[in-house]
């Protein structure tokens, strides 16, 4: 332990202890992990992206998941929140929803509405364990 660490805030050591450390490139385990993060400190956004993804579909459309994500980065009404993360070099990133994480997005709609029209492809996200 460092001299220095006895001198920061507590409010500074819990964000450090709290912090995610994840190695660059991120794994897709990573990207789940900042995605579901990212989903807990905007909830306004995501369930904006849901009611969209439901308006889209009950028009009777496939609904288009880079569409969402575009929409939600430049037409919200809601600020989105960054997730914090560092990786193994000690460098700070900031993570937040982009069109990497499309088949997250995708799998998660789905997953709270089984009946939207949204195509899923193989993706580095798909789950070694998970049959189709």
């Amino acid at each position: 332990m460092n001299v220095d660490d006895y001198t920061q805030p507590v409010e500074a050591v819990i964000a450090q202890e709290r912090a995610f450390v994840f190695p660059v490139p991120l794994k897709a385990e990573s990207y789940r992990e900042l995605f579901n993060e990212w989903l807990r400190v905007n909830p306004k956004a995501a369930h904006e992206i849901e009611l969209t993804a439901l308006a889209i579909h009950r028009r009777g459309l496939r609904v288009s998941t880079k569409y969402l994500i575009e929409r939600v980065r430049y037409e919200s009404a809601y600020r989105l929140v960054a997730v914090p993360y560092t990786d193994q070099h000690g460098i700070t990133h900031h993570y937040s929803i982009n069109n990497t994480v499309t088949p997250l997005l995708a799998r998660w709609l789905l997953e709270n509405n089984p009946d939207l029209r949204i195509e899923t492809r193989k993706s580095m996200f798909d789950r070694k364990d998970e049959k189709k």
